[in-house]
């Protein structure tokens, strides 16, 4: 392995696992801490673990500034929680990161919405040297190593017809919530009208699960548990290795991030209502998933 600075997109467990062992054995590590969000647990036999919710808590960050040294690996896994680069997470990290040159980096998505997003990875590589630049592929280049596994995000719509009193019903909300906007954030329109298509979608999953001969395994995933039925599951209880078609998209893209980091799906077909806000969310997310890919090509 080069050097002893490395950000690794796209990497499965044990293949994250394989990469800790190697280095530790590569450059003499007497102990390795790895911090991560508690939603994905990450073992490395004896050595420590650290939730992402304890980094900033004064028990963790005073006693880790004491144990780390030189001679400790400190991996931060799935860390980018947050566009927000000056977070006091972020710096928290860079405050273990600055006592030790041996690290790794690995992230499921170079992304969270934008490229710039991927310069909180590259701060935590570089000491945080460069930390008012916004996202620079030659500088990148230049000054970090990064090793990427691409994932093939992708979305299709299956279209799904609305009744005539789901239409009536949607302009009327859609006038009332936006004569009501006001200064709320304006990003509560779309997820609230989102939802209003749900009593249709379910009668289209109650129709693919009547097959003449036997009942159709399709399960599927929505926003929450309203609908009702036992192949419908929320994200929060999307098992690994499991296959879902989507029934909403998360309004934020790393809750569907999070999705992909349990189930493995980089590829997903999405029930798309015909009313106007359904469409606006698969452009969205097909927009979001050119980014990504947009920003391999940069890094490459």
């Amino acid at each position: 392995m080069e050097g002893k600075l490395m950000i690794f997109i796209g990497l499965q467990y044990q293949e994250k696992q394989e990469r800790i062992a190697e280095y530790r054995k590569e450059n003499g590590i007497e102990k390795v801490i790895v911090f991560t969000p508690e939603k994905f647990p990450f073992s490395v036999g004896e050595f420590e673990t650290v939730g992402y919710a304890d980094i900033i808590r004064y028990v963790y960050f005073y006693r880790l500034l004491q144990e780390i040294t030189p001679k400790t690996l400190v991996v931060i896994n799935e860390c980018m929680r947050t566009q927000n680069r000056y977070d006091l997470t972020y710096n928290c990290i860079r405050n273990f990161l600055n006592i030790t040159t041996h690290k790794l980096i690995f992230q499921q998505l170079p992304i969270i919405d934008a490229a710039d997003d991927f310069m909180i990875l590259f701060d935590f590589d570089t000491g945080s040297r460069w930390k008012r630049r916004p996202f620079d592929s030659y500088l990148i280049q230049q000054e970090a190593q990064v090793r990427i596994s691409e994932l093939p995000i992708s979305f299709e719509g299956a279209l799904v017809s609305t009744s005539s009193k789901t239409k009536e019903r949607y302009e009327r909300e859609r006038e009332k919530m936006f004569g009501n906007l006001g200064s709320k954030d304006p990003h509560a329109l779309p997820r609230n009208l989102y939802l209003i298509g749900g009593a249709d979608k379910l009668s289209w999953i109650d129709s693919q699960s009547m097959p003449l001969f036997s009942p159709t395994k399709t399960k599927y995933v929505a926003r929450n548990a309203r609908l009702g039925r036992k192949n419908i599951v929320t994200y929060a209880d999307a098992q690994p290795g499991e296959r879902y078609t989507i029934v909403e998209l998360p309004h934020r893209f790393i809750d569907f991030s999070d999705f992909i980091q349990v189930t493995g799906q980089t590829n997903s077909q999405v029930l798309i209502a015909d009313l106007k806000v359904d469409h606006w969310y698969l452009k969205r997310y097909t927009e979001w998933s050119q980014r990504i890919h947009d920003t391999y090509a940069s890094l490459s």
